[in-house]
């Protein structure tokens, strides 16, 4: 097995990158919802009541005109100002005005928010392995983030669809010490046909990611048929 690296970009907007070849078991730490407490929900106020109103006598002008139906407006649909970012056989969207930048070992591929004061970042691998199966691709991100990464922390882990993948997974989690978190995603793609592996580092930097643009991002990965 290949040894590998991970891209993450840390509160201060330093990459980090290493490079192990162990294979630890992916590991959760999800925190549970705070309990909602009814009794501190503000109590209904009844409806105030109003003395009936005379009878208004019915008018003999002629009704107004109709009003005319809005225009609906014409808001652009999700990723239509993206650019494809392609590296081997990973492919996935890039926002646009974001520019190329220097990538690492096993990101090679990397882009970044020009002048961004919160450092976000997207890194594209491929081939960094073979593998059978992406959890066993994706375990060995998990464990170099697990030695090197301060406070490293796995919220969520999925199987998910890849078009053009055998499988693929979906890992989201935060690093950083107390009080100064970040957030973080990799997507992990495989052929089971010939084990090729792609994969998608997602860096949020200083911002907290919104989840509706990680799906973006997920749903834009492909893995590209071989040549």
């Amino acid at each position: 097995m290949e040894q590998g690296s991970t891209m993450v970009t840390s509160r201060h907007g330093t990459r980090v990158a290493i490079a192990v070849g162990a294979a630890l078991l992916l590991t959760s730490c999800v925190p549970l919802p705070p309990s909602l407490d009814a009794s501190s929900a503000p109590a209904a106020t009844p409806p105030a009541t109003t003395e009936p109103a005379d009878p208004v006598e019915p008018s003999t002008e002629p009704s107004a005109e109709p009003a005319e139906p809005a225009e609906p407006s014409e808001s652009p649909e999700p990723g239509a100002d993206a650019e494809r970012g392609v590296q081997g056989r990973a492919s996935v969207d890039i926002p646009a005005g974001w520019e190329e930048t220097q990538g690492d070992a096993t990101f090679t591929l990397r882009y970044e928010q020009p002048e961004s004061a919160t450092h976000e970042a997207i890194g594209i691998a491929d081939d960094f392995g073979r593998f059978q199966g992406a959890r066993a691709g994706a375990s060995i991100f998990i464990a170099q983030a697990q030695l090197q990464l301060e406070g490293f922390c796995i919220v969520s882990q999925e199987d998910i669809d890849v078009p053009g993948a055998s499988s693929g997974v979906r890992v989201d989690f935060t690093f950083g010490p107390d009080g100064e978190t970040s957030d973080g995603m990799w997507l992990v793609a495989v052929d089971n046909s010939d084990g090729h592996s792609i994969a998608v580092a997602y860096s949020g930097g200083e911002r907290e990611v919104d989840d509706a643009e990680l799906d973006a991002i997920v749903a834009s990965v492909e893995l590209l048929p071989a040549d």
